[in-house]
Parts: C-alpha cells; sequence; structure tokens
C-alpha cells in the first residue's frame, strides 16, 4: 500500500519545481495550524473562564488548569508544529510517510480542537463542576482515612488518658481519634469543598437556577456522608455529666451555620423554594447523621439533634415573614425528622422538636393565612404519637406526656379564635389528631393499629410492646381530654362534638386492646383503669340549662349509652355498669330541662334497656335509683316528667311495630324482649307521673 502511494506521489512530484510545492504547502498547512491552534487556545480558555469567574476563587483556579483541556491544546499545537517541521523532511523516498504524517496530524489536530471544546463545556457546567468537587472531597478524605489506618500500630494510647477514654462498653477506635486530634486540619480541603458548594447554592438561587442549586445542597449532603464514614468510629456523643470536647464536631458545626445563613438570605430575599431546599437540606442531614457510630448503643444522637435543633430554629424564622406554604414544608420536614429520630434513638429525644411543631401550629391562631399551619402542625403530633405507640422503647412516658402537653396548648389556644358557623374552622383544623370521622385521623389508625395486635398470639412480643405503650400513653389522658372538652363547652365550639366522640371511641379501643390475648393481666388492669378515668371525663361537664341544651345536640345520652354497650359487648361488665350510672346521673341531670332532646325519655328507656339484660335484680335497683332521683330537690318539674312519662308510654305501645330507629337506643329497644320491656317502661313512666302525688 505504502509503494503503490510513493510510486503515485513520485510520478506526480517528478520534477524539483513540484518537490519544492509539495513542502511549502505542508510548511503553510503546519504554520496555519500553529496559529489555528493558537487562537482556539486563547478563545475557548477565555470563554470558560468567563463562565466560572464567579465561582469560588479554589475551585476558579482548579477549573481554570484542568489538564485535560491543557493537554488537548498543548497536543493541537505539538502536533501543528509536527506538520510545519515535516516539510523539511520532502524528497523522492520519503513522499509518501510525510504525506501520510502531516494528514493524520491534521485529522488528530481537529479531534484535538473537537475534545476541547466539549470539554470546556463539561467544565463550565455547574453539575460537572459538583460533581469534580464531591470527587476530589470524597478521595482527600479517605486519603486521610487511610493514613490513619496505616498510622494505627504506631499510636498507642495512654492507658487511661481523659481526652480519648470511652465508656465501658464501646468500641472506639482510639487511635484513628489521637491521629486525627494530631492532624487536626485534615479537614480542611473538606471545609473549603463545602463552602464551594455553599457558594454554588448561594448563586444559582440568586439567578433563579433552582436545579443547580438543589444540586448543590445535595452536594453539600454528600461531602458530609463521606466525611461521616472516614471518621468511622471516632465520634462521641454529648454526656449531660461529664463535658468531653471530642463532642463537639467542627466540620458539622461549619456546616449547619453555612445552611443556616443560607436560610436567613432566603429569608432576607423572600425567596421561598431557596429557603425549602435548606430546610430539605437540613432535614437530610438529620437522617445522615443519624448513621453515625458512636461506639456505644445507649449514646444520644446528638448530632442529629443538633441538626434538627437548626431546621426548627430555620422554621420558626420563617414565622414572622407571611410564608405559609414555607411553613407548611418546614413542619413535614421537623415532622418526618422527630419519626427518623424515634426511629434510630431515644423517645425523649423528639420533645424538643415536638414542643417547636406545637409553637408553629399555634400561628394559626393569630393569622388566618396560617390556619393550614395549625391543621399540619396537628397532622404531625398525630403521626409522632401513632410512632410512640409502635416504638419498641420500653419507656415513652415522658415523650407522650410532652406531645399530650403540646396538643392541649395547640387546642387551647386555637379554641379562643371565633369558630364559624356552618363548616366548623376548630373540627377541620383540630381534625388530625382529634377527629372521629376522618380515615386519616389519629383515632382511625388507632383502630386498624388495634385491629392488627387482637390478631395476633398470645407470646407476640411486639403486639406486647405496643398494648405497653398504649397503657403509657392512656395514663392521665383523661386529665388533658377532660380540660379540652371543658374548654370547647365554654367556647360553644362544634369541636365538643369530637371530643365526645374522641373520648367515647378512645375508651373503647382502651377497653378492646386489655381483651387482646397478648395483653398480659399487668396491662389489662391498667387499661381499664385509664378507660373508667377517660370516660369519667364527660361526667364534669356544667349542668346548666344553655350547657346541657349545647351539648346534647352532640347526641351526649346517645354516646353514654353507646359507650355502655361497647362495654358490655367487649366484656368489660363492671365499666358498663359505672357507665351506665354515669348515664342515669347525665339523665336527670339533664332531663331537668326542656331542650327539646328528650333527655329524661330517652335516657330511662336505655337504662330499662340495660336492666333488663341483667335481670331482675337490676331492674329493681333502677327502680330504686329512678324514685331517689326523683325525690332529689333538683329533680326536673313535674310538668317536664309528664312530657317522659307519655313519650314512654308511646314507646311501650309502639314496641311490636316495624321501623328504623334513628338511634341506638331505638335500635336496642326494638331489638329487646318487648314482653318484658313494655312493663318495665310502663313502671317507669308510672313513676314519673306519681312523683309529685
Amino acid at each position: 500500500m505504502s509503494s503503490t502511494f510513493q510510486s503515485v506521489l513520485g510520478s506526480h512530484y517528478a520534477t524539483e519545481q513540484a518537490i519544492e510545492g509539495l513542502r511549502g504547502l505542508i510548511l503553510n498547512i503546519g504554520s496555519a495550524l500553529i496559529g489555528a491552534a493558537a487562537i482556539v487556545t486563547s478563545l475557548v480558555l477565555f470563554a470558560m473562564q468567563v463562565n466560572i469567574e464567579r465561582m469560588p476563587h479554589g475551585l476558579f483556579r482548579r477549573l481554570s488548569a484542568d489538564l485535560k483541556l491543557l493537554g488537548a491544546f498543548a497536543l493541537a499545537l505539538l502536533l501543528a508544529i509536527s506538520i510545519a517541521t515535516l516539510s523539511t523532511f520532502v524528497d523522492q523516498a520519503r513522499f509518501a510517510y510525510v504525506v501520510l504524517g502531516a494528514s493524520w496530524a491534521v485529522v488528530f489536530i481537529l479531534i484535538s480542537f473537537m475534545y476541547a471544546y466539549r470539554r470546556a463545556l463539561l467544565l463550565i457546567n455547574p453539575m460537572k463542576q459538583l460533581g469534580i468537587l464531591i470527587h476530589d472531597t470524597r478521595k482527600e478524605l479517605r486519603t486521610w482515612a487511610r493514613r490513619a489506618q496505616r498510622a494505627k500500630p504506631l499510636l498507642e494510647c495512654e492507658e487511661g488518658a481523659s481526652a480519648t477514654s470511652s465508656s465501658p462498653g464501646s468500641t472506639h477506635n482510639l487511635a484513628h481519634t489521637a491521629f486525627f486530634q494530631i492532624n487536626n486540619r485534615w479537614t480542611d480541603d473538606a471545609k473549603r469543598a463545602t463552602r464551594h458548594a455553599m457558594s454554588f447554592a448561594r448563586r444559582y438561587a440568586e439567578q433563579g437556577d433552582y436545579e443547580v442549586s438543589g444540586a448543590a445542597l445535595n452536594a453539600v449532603v454528600g461531602i458530609n456522608a463521606v466525611y461521616i464514614e472516614s471518621k468511622g468510629k471516632t465520634f462521641y456523643a454529648n454526656n449531660p455529666f461529664v463535658d468531653n470536647p471530642l463532642s463537639s464536631d467542627s466540620f458539622i458545626n461549619d456546616t449547619l451555620e453555612h445552611l443556616r445563613q443560607n436560610a436567613q438570605r432566603g429569608i432576607a430575599r423572600r425567596d421561598e423554594l431557596q429557603i425549602e431546599q435548606t430546610l430539605q437540606t437540613m432535614a437530610v442531614l438529620v437522617r445522615v447523621y443519624l448513621g453515625i457510630d458512636y461506639s456505644s448503643p445507649y449514646a444520644a444522637k446528638s448530632h442529629a439533634q443538633l441538626a434538627a435543633g437548626y431546621l426548627a430554629s430555620a422554621v420558626q424564622a420563617v414565622v414572622p415573614h407571611d410564608m405559609a406554604d414555607v411553613l407548611l414544608e418546614g413542619e413535614r420536614l421537623m415532622g418526618q425528622s422527630a419519626q427518623f429520630i424515634l426511629a434510630h434513638g431515644d423517645p425523649n429525644d423528639i420533645a424538643v422538636l415536638s414542643e417547636k411543631i406545637a409553637l408553629i401550629a399555634c400561628t394559626g391562631c393569630a393569622k388566618e393565612d396560617y390556619r393550614p399551619v395549625t391543621m399540619e402542625g396537628m397532622m404531625q403530633l398525630a403521626n409522632l404519637t401513632f410512632d410512640l405507640l409502635r416504638s419498641k422503647s420500653h419507656d415513652i412516658h415522658f415523650a407522650v406526656e410532652e406531645i399530650r402537653r403540646n396538643v392541649a396548648l395547640v387546642v387551647k389556644l386555637f379554641l379562643n379564635v371565633v369558630d364559624t358557623p356552618l363548616s366548623s374552622s376548630h373540627s377541620t383544623f383540630l381534625g388530625p389528631y382529634y377527629s372521629s370521622t376522618s380515615m386519616q385521623s389519629l383515632r382511625a389508625r388507632l383502630i386498624a393499629l388495634v385491629n392488627a395486635i387482637s390478631e395476633a398470639q398470645a407470646d407476640n412480643a411486639d403486639a406486647q410492646s405496643v398494648i405497653r405503650n398504649i397503657e403509657h400513653w392512656a395514663d392521665g389522658l383523661y386529665q388533658t381530654e377532660k380540660e379540652l372538652l371543658l374548654a370547647a363547652i365554654q367556647a360553644k365550639s362544634h369541636f365538643t362534638f369530637d371530643m365526645i366522640y374522641w373520648i367515647t371511641g378512645v375508651t373503647k379501643i382502651l377497653l378492646t386492646v386489655s381483651k387482646v390475648p397478648a395483653c398480659d393481666h399487668h396491662s389489662q388492669v391498667g387499661l381499664q383503669k385509664h378507660a373508667r378515668w377517660l370516660i369519667a371525663a364527660l361526667t364534669w361537664i356544667p349542668d346548666d340549662k344553655d350547657t346541657v341544651t349545647f351539648v346534647e345536640n352532640f347526641q351526649m345520652t346517645e354516646m353514654l349509652f353507646e359507650a355502655a354497650m361497647d362495654a358490655r359487648n367487649g366484656g368489660c361488665d363492671d365499666i358498663a355498669k359505672e357507665i351506665e350510672e354515669s348515664l342515669l346521673s347525665w339523665t336527670f341531670k339533664g332531663g331537668r330541662y326542656q331542650t327539646g332532646w328528650g333527655i329524661l325519655e330517652r335516657g330511662l328507656c336505655g337504662l330499662a334497656v340495660f336492666a333488663l339484660m341483667d335481670g331482675d335484680e337490676q331492674i329493681s335497683k333502677l327502680k330504686t335509683a329512678v324514685a331517689a332521683h326523683l325525690s332529689d330537690e333538683a329533680a326536673s318539674a313535674q310538668e317536664t316528667r309528664d312530657r317522659a312519662a307519655r313519650g314512654i308510654l308511646e314507646r311501650a305501645e309502639n314496641l311490636n311495630r316495624d321501623g328504623h330507629w334513628p338511634s341506638r337506643i331505638g335500635m336496642a329497644i326494638d331489638q329487646a324482649e318487648h314482653q318484658k320491656l313494655r312493663p318495665l317502661l310502663e313502671e317507669i313512666a308510672g313513676l314519673l307521673s306519681r312523683a309529685s302525688q
């Protein structure tokens, strides 16, 4: 092939004049390519530097001196010089080699130009710049980790040294701890990379390019993850009794401080997306820091708590600036962070976050635009409560008490807001925790949880743990629910309906749990005791006419009857009788007034059904109790009794008629043994009519 090419060229360039022309052509091409290489190099480097001039100095210097880019231009220049040099080798014997060499050099020069162009485009791409930043930082940190490993045999920690001493049972890497203390500037490059990434985040957020700013914040997370991996078992948790200087980590502190400043800049510019991205980054760092190995299963997740504190403070800083959407996102992130902390640490660690969530939720009490913030706060508190019940921790007392206190704070403050008459704002915005109609509320999830543990075997450890947690949660529950019920009644809020249904519904849940196979005797006793106290909260309702009329609007009589019936059906007869006594008390307390609800009539009919279930002895006790209440000085007027007696007699006469009863009492009457129930109702009506005789 080369000999043929040589012969063709030889025949064409046979004279000295032709050879001189070929020599000049190659020289001119080489000279032109030298100039082209210089021009292209200048233009591409200038354009690239203009595009990256605003980035941090360290990264600017790193990218401006990219070896691959400079190498491509150097190669093009050398090849151009080589082409020019080949003009001196043109003669009859080397035509083929010179022409082929020059041709290939031209091809490679063009390829070098294209590669340099594409490389320059790649380098000015901020995503690529961040990738380079992470890659270099990862390489540097892992290099330090390898150095620490190689130096391990040379480092012998002094026995009993307080600075690096570990608690009994810990597995701290003391040699690595000593190495990193000696080389205390080993994180300088990582800190610099974090600053560069934050500079990207600020710059591109200001330009409105949130895709790049988000990628920059993700780079910060990636750098932190590599840092934690490289540092390994050299983290120390905070000790409340002993001040350990090793528990403070300057790299983590710097990272969180950069994020705080970024959030403040976003607030100053009212840039909601920048703030949300920063809050999301803080929340992700909480999860990353939960993966820190403190070399002890009992160590507090102090760095994750620190990040959660920064997150909560950043969300609180948004409150005065009318950015409801940011607050909603912030509350969600705080709730999710608390859930992760609960899953990986001590339940008590979520107390601060739950308090912050409640405080932010209270902003809806002062500003109408923040009402959804209140709803989201109640949702997050409900989520935390539910997760606590499923926690495998043996002691959740403090955590559930704190959440209960926070919930009560939000409810009490929100009840001061004027309630809307048709669609109750109180019920709507407090519903995620207290609603009895929503399938996403806490009560609905509790019912699903109880159904699940009711199917568990008696020796199921997970079910026993949940039951124990429910018993802890119910301990003292009556106190806050009683206060909230009375506050709702005082405010004449439709939220009273939710509280009545919540109290009776949770009572049923507690009694159901006490009867599942996995519930031991101690938990059973505790659950039933808490159920007694909780349902007794309904007995604290004031007995004035306005209050009775208002409360009966929400079917108070029916709810007490239903609670007693549920207790009977659940096998808790003693508690059922106590609820029946509460129903009897309410029947005569509320039956004194003409409310239009027939409290006296419906209550006595319900009590008659219960007495019929228990036999003759209970029937006699019911008659005696009715007579005693009628003889009381505070008993209802005779006109009210007569009206109730006529209603009871009417019910007795219509027992055999088929019909659809609009209430649980009516259904129970319809299902009772009519031959025995009719005379009992007639006797009760007779007692009411004869009371004044």
